[in-house]
């Protein structure tokens, strides 16, 4: 897209707003021709730079360790620009000693904690399982559907709330709370994580005293070389692996379904060869997760083309990382199930999941997702329809997960 009089990027769109379809794709493309870092102000006031970088630079900032991810200091960050701007400085209950929010060495001992319950091994023996529920919920579609409501959000809330032995009865309710959280208005956020903080420690308090072997209950017994977590870092760890866990994936199997209805022919050729293709070209080309979470820069970072100042809050695109032409040539803004990527690896050409310290634990676990779900989508509904022009399905109001709000569609065998 060339940039004319009609069209002027806008940076508030790099951290949402009410945008539509894959605006936000023109917007993040355009300003990246523009220069690699943007200001934006958040919806509870916060100022931050956003990226807008190919997949290389994107990679090395992901991985440099200049950008801080301490809870302590980000929070203390935070509030004192709030505090400066006269605005409520209380923060959402995310922010803490979670591996999301932790620097070397502590991560990497959160990390491994975790990491037991999402090894390769022990995801693909839940595909069974993933499966089972993928389909019952889709045999439970009416023939007018809103993909998000009934299976893009259901599917992964299901799946993380099972491994963290959540009661089936509450699990709604985290969803809500969760939706809150994810869209930076402080009247809703800290409310709803508040409450989330409130109900899971009562649901640890209850693990601890009648363990079993959720991951819960794993987390309220464990140890980290000798040492206990703490009741924050357990709590902090619960919040994250909720929200993670089914929200950035509700994006992904709902980004597919739009791109796959959208692009012509390509629903009728998803099968059970190419679905893992599929979805890797959406985490390329409308990932999941639109820009990450809050950094602190440490120092000033020089990026091609400009400079991070030390001190900011930073928060990494992710979209135009994976359509980078210098990688995938000149249709990289397209979206084309059937790519081919140069190096053999699709999962090589985007930075969807992230890249070093912090690479998304649940990876593997979000890719079997959002396969099982179109699968079986694909088997009850081959002639599929979206029943809007996709150009005008609304985006959520949320900053970090880049989802439509609703997937109407016309479920036609």
């Amino acid at each position: 897209m060339q940039l004319t009089a009609e069209f002027a990027p806008d940076r508030q769109a790099l951290v949402g707003g009410p945008l539509r379809g894959w605006q936000h794709h023109a917007h993040e493309d355009a300003l990246a021709r523009l220069g690699p870092v943007h200001a934006a102000e958040l919806p509870n006031g916060l100022e931050v730079h956003v990226t807008t970088m190919g997949l290389e630079p994107t990679r090395a900032l992901l991985n440099d360790p200049r950008l801080a991810k301490d809870a302590t200091g980000l929070r203390a960050a935070m509030q004192d620009q709030l505090a400066r701007k006269g605005r409520p400085t209380d923060l959402s209950r995310i922010i803490g000693p979670s591996m999301l929010n932790s620097d070397p060495p502590h991560h990497r001992k959160l990390r491994a904690l975790v990491s037991q319950a999402f090894t390769p091994r022990r995801i693909a023996a839940l595909r069974p399982a993933v499966e089972k529920t993928a389909e019952k919920l889709v045999a439970a579609l009416p023939e007018d559907a809103d993909l998000i409501a009934g299976l893009a959000f259901q599917l992964p809330l299901a799946v993380i709330c099972d491994l963290l032995g959540v009661p089936e009865e509450d699990r709604d309710q985290l969803h809500h709370w969760t939706a809150a959280m994810m869209t930076e208005r402080p009247e809703l956020v800290v409310p709803a994580s508040d409450a989330m903080f409130g109900y899971l420690a009562g649901l640890i308090e209850h693990k601890q005293e009648r363990p079993d072997d959720a991951l819960l209950s794993a987390l309220a017994q464990a140890r980290i070389d000798g040492d206990r977590l703490t009741p924050e870092e357990i709590l902090t760890t619960a919040i994250l692996l909720v929200v993670a866990g089914h929200e950035t994936t509700t994006g992904l199997i709902g980004n597919a379904a739009v791109a796959l209805l959208a692009t012509p022919g390509a629903w009728e050729a998803l099968n059970a060869d190419t679905v893992s293709a599929a979805v890797e070209e959406t985490a390329r080309w409308d990932p999941p997760v639109r820009v990450t979470p809050h950094y602190l820069a440490t120092a000033d970072i020089d990026v091609p083309g400009g400079v991070i100042a030390d001190g900011a809050l930073v928060m990494i695109g992710l979209g135009t990382a994976g359509r980078d032409p210098l990688v995938h040539g000149p249709t990289a803004d397209r979206f084309d199930p059937t790519r081919e990527s140069a190096n053999g690896n699709p999962a090589l050409g985007h930075a969807a999941f992230g890249h070093g310290v912090h690479y998304c634990l649940g990876h593997h676990l979000a890719r079997i997702e959002a396969q099982t779900a179109l699968m079986a989508l694909r088997e009850r509904a081959p002639m599929a329809r979206l029943v809007v022009d996709p150009a005008e399905l609304e985006r959520g109001d949320k900053v970090v997960p880049n989802t439509f709000a609703a997937v109407n569609v016309r479920l036609e065998a």
